[in-house]
């Protein structure tokens, strides 16, 4: 092995890094202990121990989540590789997701499952749109047979009930084709199984089944498949072929399972089948299992993997111990683990978390332990500990008060926070994160932040940076439609202008006038663009004395669409890729330029008599939030937050991020419920009789359908309760994760709501109340 430095490590890691070297080993990790760290220097050390067979072609397989932590995770190996060890930094090792693998496997071997050398993937858009469209075609001439599940209760509308079930029903379809294919049930199959009942309280299925029949008939008249066949039929090819399977498992002799509290039916039987149940390293932590909710995810394979019980042979290691946040935050969100498992109100939600002793070690699993002296990266002290949960008894927050408390209050507000920081040096400034439960939540506090110009980044759904890029390639696109619209022209160039130069302009009416004046004075679009030789400066007068930059940005502006016009017979891809060249320099716009463009030329793909208007209009979907596309994912270089800017993010995106002080937002028994009678959830509807969880019922009945005596294994409502425990418990996971992004200080919020029908509101979340006890009896 090359000589290298000595790795600062805890002994925990240096257990796993120095100590791993084959079969099956398990990691329960806590948050900040240094999973991807660890794993990261594990795969680079198996590199260069030289365990891998080059002349083989052999790889360390790396599988993780998401598409951002497959980039983050090469940049951590390649840099290991490249300044610890010398090595050549993208040689040895393979990262992907799932779908990523799955894409992999089958596109090698196509043949294997019936599939062409040339196969398309639908993107999600073509696919959610071909279900729509099946879903509303169908659902008029079975309107008898579902009108069963609207509510009867006095006072409800009867036609807003049908609009409302009618819209929903489309999404409600396409999880359930999600959750088939995941179950690797194909349509024949099902509808099989659904022959013999005659019963109609299997119509749900019976109806969502005929959609999925009819959509896997439309994919295979495109030639096509979509992301959710990708896992299904790698499997099938790994069946269908033992010397396939081989040459695979002797091409990637390590595989290393990052986020393995998220694994799923499907990612448990690929990687078993691809380990061969040897050399295959699962690191998760279940407390942190926050995508189980209506999915295959599920922490128990990661918990039944490292039970030996069920799992001879295998090794657990420990990563307890984290330095991420101040001893008192760590104990708060390990009284919340304690708490729940040991007093929560409803027993159903006591097994929410992962709380186990290791007899012989004496190690708890799912408990946070504190650094010792001379660690690495020590905790923060608790002398600079501040935490603050904003709950005392009859207390009544309207949502509107709960954005101004965090935005603009007295006591704990950004931007008194924001005025007592800033005389620090800008890289010593706290970094900032405020969590909210939803997207919405946190775009009505983007507003409030940026009416008071509070400085924000944001994570939420579509950012800010995603939605601005999409935006700037829009308007152009939309003027291309159109070139003779001298007033669209005039819109990019504003579009265009920095921010310093538009705040410039807007401030300076002179200049501002000589703007609209130099556009106003063409009468003909050539006029401006292509110019009689002696007329090819632009004059602005004494002006351009004033901002010598507007002469040269106005000739840089005409030279820009002068490429552009040229560019619009390209195909649609090229023509992005031509405009975003010459427009962003960023990596993140660069790289959601490119997506942009792979995107839109399978729209063409899909649709070859589209023309700029049609995508113009889709990329007004992508920027306004209405569309999202698999692998759209503007965080894949990888978030750092700013010291000093406020970030802003759903609880969700957070996991896996950090920040000085944390906000968490609508922490109600809406948001996080303990399955109590008052507790109201959403994913139950409005229109919908008897409380049904309807999502909930019809996942039921396609599990029922695979039993023996289907009529007897369904019992309508059981899978509605079921839900309403699952999901609380997630939720305890999601409050656990928020937590425990804080370093330094913590504040908590929450707020009543909207007032209900039957005229209740929000409460605040139990586990607040409970944590509000703790605190105070700590103090």
């Amino acid at each position: 092995m090359p000589e290298a430095p000595r790795l600062k490590l805890r002994r925990e890691q240096a257990k796993i890094i120095e100590g791993y070297t084959h079969g099956k080993a398990g990691v329960a990790a806590v948050p900040g202990s240094g999973k991807t760290f660890t794993l990261a220097h594990l795969a680079a050390r198996m590199i260069a121990d030289r365990r891998l067979d080059f002349d083989r072609d052999q790889e360390v397989l790396v599988v993780t989540f998401t598409n951002s932590a497959v980039n983050s995770f090469q940049a951590r190996i390649a840099r290991i590789l490249r300044d610890h060890y010398g090595l050549l930094p993208f040689v040895g090792y393979r990262v992907r997701t799932l779908h990523g693998l799955a894409h992999d496997i089958v596109r090698e071997r196509p043949a294997l499952v019936g599939l062409s050398d040339d196969f398309t993937i639908l993107d999600e858009k073509s696919a959610l749109e071909i279900q729509r469209e099946i879903v509303a075609q169908c659902l008029p001439g079975w309107w008898d047979q579902l009108e069963g599940y609207i509510t009867a209760e006095e006072g409800t509308n009867e036609k807003s009930a049908r609009r409302a079930f009618e819209q929903e029903m489309p999404e409600l379809v396409i999880r359930f084709i999600q959750r088939a294919k995941d179950m690797r049930q194909s349509p024949e199959a099902l509808l099989a199984a659904l022959e013999p009942i005659g019963t109609h309280r299997f119509d749900l299925v019976r109806f969502a089944t005929q959609v999925y029949a009819d959509y896997q008939r439309s994919l295979a008249y495109r030639g096509a498949v979509d992301f959710d066949d990708l896992v299904r039929l790698a499997l099938e090819a790994l069946d269908r072929d033992e010397g396939y399977l081989e040459r695979l498992r002797a091409r990637w002799p390590y595989i290393l399972e990052d986020e393995a509290q998220d694994s799923s039916r499907l990612q448990e039987e690929m990687l078993t089948k691809l380990s061969g149940k040897q050399n295959w390293v699962r690191v998760g932590d279940p407390n942190q299992a926050i995508n189980t909710t209506f999915t295959t995810a599920d922490p128990a394979f990661l918990l039944n993997f490292l039970d030996k019980r069920k799992n001879r042979g295998v090794t657990e290691y420990a990563l307890s111990v984290s330095g991420r946040s101040a001893g008192r935050i760590a104990n708060l969100a390990n009284e919340l683990v304690r708490w729940t498992v040991e007093e929560h109100v409803s027993p159903d939600l006591r097994s929410a978390f992962n709380l186990r002793e290791n007899k012989r070690t004496g190690v708890r699993r799912g408990i946070i332990r504190l650094t010792p002296k001379k660690d690495p990266q020590p905790n923060p002290p608790d002398s600079a500990c501040f935490i603050h949960l904003e709950y005392q008894p009859d207390q009544k927050i309207a949502p509107e008060k709960e954005l101004e408390m965090v935005a603009v209050g007295e006591d704990y507000a950004l931007l008194g926070y924001l005025q007592e920081i800033s005389a620090l040096p800008e890289d010593q400034r706290p970094t900032i994160g405020v969590l909210v439960p939803e997207n919405s939540r946190g775009f009505k506090l983007v507003e409030l932040l940026r009416r008071y110009k509070i400085p924000y980044e944001e994570l939420l759904r579509s950012t800010t940076a995603t939605r601005e890029a999409v935006t700037i390639l829009r308007t152009v696109l939309e003027y291309l439609a159109d070139p003779l619209d001298l007033k669209a022209l005039k819109q990019i160039y504003w579009t265009l202008m920095s921010e310093s130069r538009r705040a410039l302009v807007n401030e300076d009416l002179e200049l501002r006038q000589t703007l609209t004046k130099t556009f106003g004075r063409f009468q003909r679009l050539e006029d401006f663009l292509w110019p009689e030789a002696d007329q090819s400066a632009l004059d602005l007068g004494e002006i351009a004395d004033e901002h010598s930059w507007l002469v040269e940005d106005l000739a840089r502006f005409r030279q820009q669409v002068r490429r552009w016009l040229e560019a619009v017979s390209l195909p649609i891809d090229q023509l992005v890729l031509t405009i975003g060249q010459d427009l962003f320099t960023d990596l993140i716009s660069v790289a959601l330029t490119y997506k942009i463009a792979v995107l839109l030329r399978g729209m063409l793909q899909n649709y070859p008599d589209w023309r700029l208007p049609q995508f113009v209009e889709e990329l007004r979907a992508i920027g306004s939030n209405e569309r999202k596309f698999i692998g759209f994912d503007d965080a894949e270089a990888g978030y750092e937050p700013k010291p000093g800017v406020v970030t802003v993010a759903t609880m969700h995106a957070a996991k896996g991020l950090e920040w000085d002080r944390v906000y968490l937002m609508a922490v109600s028994n809406y948001g996080f419920p303990s399955a109590l009678p008052y507790d109201t959830y959403i994913g139950e509807r409005w229109y919908v009789r008897d409380g049904l969880n309807l999502e909930a019922e019809l996942v039921a009945q396609l599990e029922a359908l695979l039993q023996k005596e289907p009529e007897r294994a369904y019992v309508e409502g059981q899978a509605t309760q079921r839900a309403r425990i699952d999901y609380a418990a997630e939720r305890l996971r999601l409050l656990y994760v928020g937590i425990t992004r804080a370093r330094r200080e913590l504040i908590i919020t929450w707020n009543i709501g909207r007032y209900s029908r039957d005229g209740q509101t929000n409460q605040p979340a139990l586990p607040l109340v409970a944590l509000s006890e703790y605190l105070k009896h700590q103090s």
